[in-house]
C-alpha cells in the first residue's frame, strides 16, 4: 500500500494490485480511472477488514479519497527509533461524535470504524495485539454510535472500552474461552455492520447524479435525505413522502446559502423554491433573464408546481402531523412518484449551481 500523507486531514491510500482496473489509482498528479458515482466499497472485493479501500468520488477540484482503517492512524517519527510509530487520530474521530466530519461521508466512516473496532476487540479478547488504548477505544465506540444513529442504524454494544469488555465477558461465560469472546464481538458488530453495507450497496438516490451533489460544499444533508428515501420508499411510503419534501426544502436552503442569500426560517416551501430558482435564473416568471430560461419556461413553471405537489402530498399523508387517522391508501408507487419529483427538481438546481457555464454566473 502506498500512503500519501501530506494532502489534508485524511491520507490517501491505494491497493495498487487489488483494486479493479476501472477504479484507477491515486498518485501525486491526481486521479486516473473512473471519476463518477457514489461512495461505495469496491465491488467484487470481500467484506471485512481486508477489503480494498472505500471510494469517495468528488469533483469540481476535490480529490478522490480512499478511506480504510489505516487512515484512522498517522505515523509519528521517533528520532531514537528507525521505525515510525502509529498514533490514533483521536482529535479527528472525536469530531464525528457531534457532527459529520467535513469532506468525509458518514456511511464510509461508520463502516471503517466498525471494521476497526471489530478487529480491536477481537484482538483484545484473544490474546492481545490491539492498537487502541482504553480511552481511544471509548472515543471510537462513541463516534461509531453517533455516526450510526445519524444513519438510522443501532449498535447494541454492551461495553464502552477494553476494560468493560473484560468485565462483560467474565460475567457472560466468556472466561477462558476465546471462541466465546469472538462470538460476543461478532454479535455486537456483525448485524449493524451488515446493515451499513446494505445502505452502501443500495442505490444512492432516485435520480440525483454525483456531479449535482458535489456542487455543494457540504452535501451531508442531501446524502442523508437520499439514503432515507432509498430505505423507506418500499418499507414506509408515508415516511418517504415526508423525506421527499425535506429533500426539496434542504436543496432550496443550500442553494440560497451557496449563493450568499440569507434564510430566515420563517418562509414556507413555495417561497424558498421560488427564491432558489430566482438566484439561479431558473424562474419561469423571469424568463427574460436568459435564453435558457425562455426556452424552458413551460418546464420551469411545471417544476415549481411539482414541488408544490410534493408538499401538498406530504401534508395529506406524511408523518409528523399528529393525525387522528392513518392514511391507508398510500403505496410505494406514490412514494416513488414524490421521490422522483423531488429528485428531478434537486438535480436541476444543484447541477445548475455547479455548472461553470450556467447563465447565473454571467452576472456575478
Amino acid at each position: 500500500m502506498r500512503r500519501l500523507t501530506e494532502r489534508g486531514p485524511w491520507c490517501l491510500a491505494a491497493h495498487r494490485a487489488d483494486l479493479p482496473a476501472q477504479v484507477g489509482l491515486i498518485g501525486e498528479a491526481g486521479v486516473s480511472g473512473q471519476a463518477g458515482g457514489r461512495p461505495s466499497r469496491v465491488r467484487g472485493m470481500p467484506r471485512g477488514p481486508a477489503q480494498a479501500a472505500i471510494i469517495v468520488v468528488m469533483s469540481h477540484g476535490r480529490r478522490l479519497r480512499l478511506l480504510t482503517s489505516d487512515d484512522l492512524f498517522e505515523e509519528e517519527e521517533d528520532p531514537w527509533d528507525p521505525l515510525p510509530s502509529q498514533r490514533f487520530r483521536t482529535e479527528l474521530v472525536t469530531q464525528a461524535i457531534a457532527k459529520p466530519i467535513d469532506g468525509v461521508d458518514d456511511l464510509e466512516l461508520g463502516i471503517t470504524l466498525a471494521q476497526l473496532l471489530q478487529i480491536e476487540f477481537t484482538a483484545y479478547g484473544t490474546g492481545g495485539g490491539n492498537r487502541l488504548t482504553d480511552p481511544q477505544a471509548n472515543i471510537a465506540l462513541r463516534a461509531l454510535k453517533a455516526v450510526s444513529q445519524r444513519l438510522g442504524v443501532t449498535y447494541g454494544v454492551s461495553w464502552r472500552d477494553f476494560t468493560s469488555f473484560r468485565a462483560y465477558w467474565e460475567a457472560n461465560d466468556g472466561y477462558g474461552s476465546w471462541a466465546a469472546r469472538r462470538r460476543m464481538v461478532g454479535e455486537a458488530f456483525g448485524p449493524p455492520l451488515d446493515r451499513l453495507y446494505e445502505l452502501q450497496d443500495a442505490p444512492t438516490s432516485p435520480g440525483v447524479v454525483t456531479v449535482a451533489v458535489n456542487a455543494l460544499q457540504d452535501p451531508a444533508a442531501i446524502h442523508d435525505h437520499l439514503r432515507r428515501l432509498v430505505v423507506s420508499v418500499d418499507s414506509d411510503p408515508r415516511l418517504a413522502v415526508s423525506v421527499a419534501k425535506d429533500l426539496v426544502e434542504s436543496t432550496a436552503k443550500l442553494v440560497l446559502r451557496e449563493r450568499g442569500e440569507s434564510v430566515t426560517g420563517k418562509e414556507d416551501l413555495p417561497a424558498l423554491v421560488a427564491r432558489a430558482q430566482a438566484v439561479l435564473q431558473l424562474s419561469a416568471a423571469g424568463v427574460e433573464a436568459s435564453d435558457e430560461a425562455r426556452t424552458l419556461k413551460t418546464i420551469l413553471g411545471s417544476l415549481s408546481r411539482l414541488t408544490q405537489g410534493v408538499t401538498e402530498l406530504r401534508n395529506r399523508v406524511g408523518v409528523g402531523h399528529g393525525r387522528e387517522a392513518v392514511p391507508t391508501w398510500v403505496r410505494p408507487r406514490h412514494a416513488r412518484l414524490a421521490a422522483g419529483a423531488a429528485a428531478t427538481w434537486c438535480n436541476l438546481m444543484l447541477e445548475t449551481l455547479g455548472d461553470p457555464d450556467a447563465p447565473w454566473r454571467q452576472r456575478t
